[in-house]
Parts: structure tokens; C-alpha cells; sequence
């Protein structure tokens, strides 16, 4: 790979930015357009996510009707990270993540981005740094598109360049808290209900796993209690739900409401309910214009093409729910989040070919 990506790729890992401490990265990021004369801008995403950076906008050439994207956060600290330099990749030193996970897309966009604009080759676009992505998607979700822009490709997955995510589930979060009463559990336990007996029992019936080919469900969280001596007449379970189809979604939660209901009530307690959806699915399919610039780009660059479902999230759920068909792109992020985490030298290389060939072909 070349060099002067290398270069871009270590000074970002260097930067400790995890999801809401992203500023230091954006000031990266301003300043590096600035010493080609391009300005930025930074929107208000921060009064969304609590966190000391909006995502950072560079419009060329008045913004274009596509966009090229990555987050600017990490999933956890990269302070101290140590790069070791391979033979045919790059890691830590085992104490660190290596922040490939986004600095591998953040990287070649920027890259790509330099070189297009000192040939002057590259097409009006927008480049997209978002925040929060791992904790929240609370940059996407902020984003507000200009009237131009109609489609784009976010650099963030973790597969390697090639394959691609052109379509994904949605996911839910869900609460149930069990109430019950509260008495002395030694002196009267025959006064109270014990609402961690209540959930016991419901939750004994959650479709917990996979309840059909795309759907999946479970509960994470549980909390519950205050003194060993007091019958518990709160329990809380947090959890989530993910599907294809909001509508199977919506209708298999609200069974589930209505069973733990029917099961507190003859405990002679009650439950509480509440959802939200933190991301809806989507689909981009072969015939639209993301899809087929898309394949045509990796045919250029000698890359086989593979666009693939997913049972996870991204900054690319948030912006297909704002009308804008966006895809994520494999950058080779491997063993991502982990002390382990890796990248190859070619895969480096060939996602800032494929950035390259999106903003100039």
C-alpha cells in the first residue's frame, strides 16, 4: 500500500477518540481538508449524543447527489496503541485494540479524498464523519441531508473489501418491569408479592434465540432488589428483539406483553411495557443505481462482489430510514473490538481504491 495512506491510517489510530469524545478527531479531520483549501463544517449532533463533537461535513463541489461516510469514533480507548507493522498486516501489541474499526474506512476516504483533489479529478460528493456510531448511531441519526443527496456507501464493515452489507434487520430495545408488592421477607413474606417470582415465570416462557430464519430475540439486563430481608416488588428486563419485518416485530413483542401480563396478574402482581426501535431494517436491491455503481467499482479494481444480509447495525440503517439508500462496504476490520484486531495491508489498499474509483468514476 502506499505510503502516505500508511501514514494517515497510524496518525488516526493515535488519536483517542471513543463514541463521544470524538473532537479531537474531527480537528484531524477539518485540518486536513483546510491544507487543501476545501472547508468543512460540523453540525449539532452533540446536542443529540451528550458528547463533544457533531459530525463533520465536507461538500465538494456543492455536495453531489452521493456520499462516501465512516464514523470518527472507536468501540474502546486506542490510548498508547502500539502498531506493529508485519509482513502482510498491521496490529497492536496485544494491549490495545488497533482501532481499525473506523479508522480503516476513515483512512481511506481521506486518502482517496486527497488524491482525487490534487488531481482534480474527483465528482461533487459529499464526505460524511459521523459520531457515536458505536454506542448509539446517534451521528446518522442527527444527519440531515441536503435536497441533493439521494444515495451513499459507509466504510465501516467488518468483512473484508468485496463483500458488502446491502441489507440488514432491524432491532428493538424492550422493558418490562415486574411490579409487585414489598413486605418484611422474615417476619411477614405472606404480605408481599415477589416480583422476582413474577418474572421467573414469565420469563421462563421468552422465545429466547432465534424464533424464526430472520428474527431473533433476548433479554441482557436484569435488575432487581435492595435487601436480602425485603420481598422484591420491583424487577426491570432489558432487552432486544431483531427482525426484518417491523410489523412481525411489533406484533410478536406485543404477544409477549400480553402473556407476562396474564402471568403477573394471576401471581397477583402487574407489568409494565415499553419499545423503541434503535434502528430499522433495509434493503438495497441489485437494480438501483448504489447497488450497480457499486459492482461496477469492484469489478474495476479486480475485487469479486459479494452483498451479503446482517443481523447487525450501522450508520447505514439510519440513513436508508431517511430515504437515503446507503450501503456498507467491508474494509477487512478483522477481529474487530478485540486486542486481537487486525488488517491486511491489501485490504487497507483496496478499500481506498474502491473510495477512489466511487468519487472519480
Amino acid at each position: 500500500m502506499e505510503k502516505r495512506h500508511l501514514d494517515i491510517f497510524t496518525e488516526l489510530i493515535k488519536i483517542d477518540a471513543v463514541s463521544g469524545a470524538e473532537l479531537p478527531v474531527a480537528r484531524y479531520i477539518e485540518q486536513f481538508f483546510t491544507r487543501l483549501d476545501i472547508k468543512s463544517r460540523t453540525d449539532s449532533a452533540f446536542e443529540e449524543t451528550k458528547g463533544n463533537s457533531g459530525n463533520v461535513i465536507v461538500e465538494i463541489g456543492g455536495g453531489g447527489e452521493f456520499f462516501l461516510a465512516a464514523h470518527m469514533d472507536t468501540p474502546r480507548s486506542t490510548l498508547g496503541v502500539a502498531p506493529q507493522f508485519l509482513e502482510d498486516r498491521i496490529t497492536s501489541d496485544g494491549t490495545t485494540i488497533l482501532g481499525v474499526d473506523d479508522r480503516g474506512g476513515l483512512s481511506a476516504i481521506l486518502f482517496a479524498a486527497e488524491r482525487a483533489l490534487l488531481e482534480g479529478r474527483i465528482k461533487p460528493c459529499t464526505l460524511l464523519f459521523t459520531v457515536c456510531e458505536e454506542t448509539t448511531l446517534g451521528g446518522s441519526k442527527y444527519f440531515c441531508p441536503g435536497e441533493n443527496l439521494r444515495y451513499g456507501y459507509i466504510f465501516d464493515s467488518h468483512m473484508r473489501p468485496g463483500n458488502f452489507v446491502s441489507e440488514t434487520c432491524g432491532a428493538m430495545r424492550f422493558t418490562f418491569t415486574f411490579r409487585g408488592k414489598a413486605a418484611h421477607a422474615g417476619i411477614s413474606p405472606e404480605k408481599g408479592v415477589n416480583a422476582i417470582q413474577l418474572a421467573s415465570a414469565a420469563i421462563a416462557r421468552f422465545p429466547f434465540g432465534w424464533i424464526n430464519e430472520n428474527s431473533n430475540a433476548n433479554i441482557g439486563i436484569v435488575n432487581s432488589g435492595r435487601a436480602t430481608n425485603v420481598v422484591s416488588d420491583e424487577y426491570i428486563a432489558i432487552g432486544e428483539l431483531r427482525t426484518d419485518s417491523v410489523e412481525f416485530g411489533e406484533e410478536k413483542i406485543n404477544s409477549v406483553a400480553r402473556e407476562f401480563g396474564e402471568i403477573a396478574a394471576g401471581m397477583g402482581g402487574s407489568v409494565e411495557f415499553g419499545y423503541e426501535w434503535e434502528f430499522l431494517p433495509y434493503k438495497v436491491r441489485e437494480n438501483e443505481i448504489p447497488y450497480q455503481r457499486l459492482l461496477s467499482a469492484y469489478k474495476r479494481e479486480g475485487l469479486e462482489a459479494k452483498g451479503v444480509k446482517s443481523m447487525g447495525g450501522s450508520d447505514a440503517n439510519s440513513f436508508n430510514a431517511k430515504g437515503l439508500k446507503a450501503i456498507n462496504l467491508g474494509v477487512g476490520a478483522q477481529n474487530p473490538h478485540g486486542n486481537d484486531e487486525f488488517v491486511l495491508y491489501e485490504d487497507l489498499s483496496a478499500s481506498a481504491r474502491i473510495a477512489y474509483t466511487l468519487i472519480t468514476g
